[in-house]
């Protein structure tokens, strides 16, 4: 049992330092500097921010039930409300 143990620990500490090393290599800059040996590191949030290509939709609110759905998937009124389904437009419109 006491193997057990020591083998999980072991497995942590592996997946631990190649976490790490992963995070090292993809820290670094365009041009190829390593992560440690750069002035400043970009923050966090830079570094995993989502470019204008990354399929990101527009989200929109139904305007009968708030539901939050892609716009691709609106049923849209004459007057411009968005809603999920073809029933929510046609109980809107009465």
């Amino acid at each position: 049992m006491k193997y057990l143990i020591w083998l999980v620990v072991l497995l942590a500490v592996v997946v631990w330092f190649q976490r790490a090393k992963k995070s090292m290599l993809a820290g670094s800059d365009a041009a190829g500097e390593p992560a440690g040996e750069s002035e400043a590191p970009a923050p966090k949030a830079k570094r995993f921010r989502r470019g204008a290509d990354s399929g990101a939709e527009t989200m929109v609110q139904c305007a009968h039930c708030g539901i939050h759905f892609p716009i691709s998937e609106a049923v849209t009124h004459a007057s411009g409300a968005h809603y999920c389904s073809e029933e929510h437009r046609r109980l809107a419109s009465f």
